[in-house]
């Protein structure tokens, strides 16, 4: 009987060390267990949720800054060319005297600024609607209805036909006076300075300039 009442605290020991061990989470290693080669730990996983001494997580090196690709622009889109008829009234703007289309006016008025600093006189007409159009045929053509623009003098389109009722289209002057020569000042500072705005001068007329780009 004295056996027995030894061997009972003995097992109740051992349960109760073992209930303390568990509830701690903590497993002793056997004494005989393989531990895995630095190798094979390495080649496991890698280390996410590295953990320092703290208790806290291990700084990670910031990820680099991805490159964006170069930005690859579309071409500017050209001002729109149409008649009133077709499109109706475009919407035109005063550039220093001479009103043109909205979208054209901000070259123009850099054109006559550089054109005052080189010492050129330079004015002008940009749009007109076709009803002014209509009147000038009626007083430069034979028949404003039927005359080709070649028999008006000047020349004068059709109305519905002239880039000046899309505001795309200027008659220079100078001093007043209409550029008819290819030798005036005005005019050869016009050849050398004007196409950068896509302006083109018309083959028959040295004082008709239209957008063309």
């Amino acid at each position: 009987m004295l056996g027995m009442r030894r061997r009972l605290p003995a097992a109740a020991a051992v349960s109760l060390a073992a209930g303390l061990v568990m509830a701690g989470g903590r497993w002793a290693p056997a004494v005989n267990s393989v531990r895995p080669s630095p190798d094979a730990t390495t080649a496991a996983a890698p280390a996410l949720d590295v953990r320092t001494s703290a208790g806290g997580p291990t700084p990670q090196a910031p990820l680099p800054t991805p490159s964006l690709p170069p930005l690859d622009l579309l071409p500017a889109e050209p001002v729109p060319a149409g008649s009133e008829i077709d499109n109706g009234p475009p919407t035109v703007e005063d550039a220093d005297g001479i009103v043109v289309h909205e979208r054209l006016a901000p070259l123009v008025r850099t054109l006559l600024a550089e054109a005052e600093i080189a010492g050129i006189e330079l004015e002008g007409t940009g749009y007109r609607d076709i009803a002014a159009q209509r009147r000038l045929r009626a007083a430069n053509c034979p028949n404003p209805a039927t005359s080709p623009a070649e028999e008006c003098s000047p020349p004068t389109a059709l109305p519905g036909r002239s880039f000046h009722e899309s505001g795309l289209a200027i008659d220079f002057t100078s001093g007043g006076e209409l550029i008819t020569s290819r030798e005036h000042p005005a005019y050869r500072w016009l050849a050398a300075n004007a196409g950068w705005i896509g302006l083109r001068v018309h083959p028959d007329e040295p004082w008709h300039w239209s957008y063309r780009p």
